[in-house]
């Protein structure tokens, strides 16, 4: 058991400082001996829970993807009402990217491995922002005549903002100010006549 839970530890230790790494530098400068300089571990023990480096960018992306699944999952357990549900999606996926290195190297990984076409994480986003932008029209606390699309590609804009601001040091505080301004200018236009008031 001690030696299991050592190996959790370990594992940890790894993929926070591949996501330090790919935070600073990008993945592509993220190199094993980079991470284990980090870690303060040998590359031998990255190996030990990695096959390669692609497979420690693949978990960095399946963790901000959990994070992502989880945010979705909490949003279906409130009562809120969608509009309401979206925005504190947003507001809560930033302060993820703000806080947490892994979540935001994870983003990160995404739009690296994307080459030249839509991340991964950014069509999952754009899934989720659609879905809760859809069933604010269902539950009418979206204004009629709001095209959807267009919404949840403004909202995918400012968040990948949140994403780039968040990468800078000390920028929590600058991440949620910048993101409460886009909602106050946001929200009248996508409430107005709305059967139900967002948030």
């Amino acid at each position: 058991m001690q030696r299991q839970q050592r190996a959790i530890r370990s594992r940890d230790v790894i993929l926070r400082a591949a996501a330090q790494v790919v935070d600073r530098h990008g993945l592509t400068a993220a190199t094993l001996s980079r991470v284990s300089k980090q870690a303060g571990l040998s590359t031998g023990a990255i190996y030990f829970h990695f096959a390669d480096k692609d497979a420690l960018a693949s978990a960095l992306e399946d963790r901000a993807a959990h994070a992502l699944d989880e945010l979705a999952a909490d949003r279906a357990r409130e009562l809120a009402p969608a509009l309401t549900a979206m925005v504190d999606t947003t507001r809560e996926l930033a302060r993820l990217l703000a806080r947490d290195v892994v979540v935001r190297a994870g983003f990160q990984v995404s739009c690296d491995r994307a080459e030249g076409g839509v991340p991964v994480l950014r069509r999952r986003l754009t899934t989720l922002l659609t879905q809760l932008l859809e069933d604010a029209r269902s539950d009418g606390s979206l204004a009629p005549g709001v095209a959807v699309d267009e919404v949840a590609a403004t909202v995918l804009a400012i968040t990948v903002g949140v994403q780039i601001l968040a990468r800078q040091p000390d920028t929590a505080r600058t991440v949620a100010l910048a993101l409460e301004r886009f909602w106050q200018a946001t929200l009248p236009g996508l409430t107005d006549g709305a059967r139900d008031a967002g948030p």
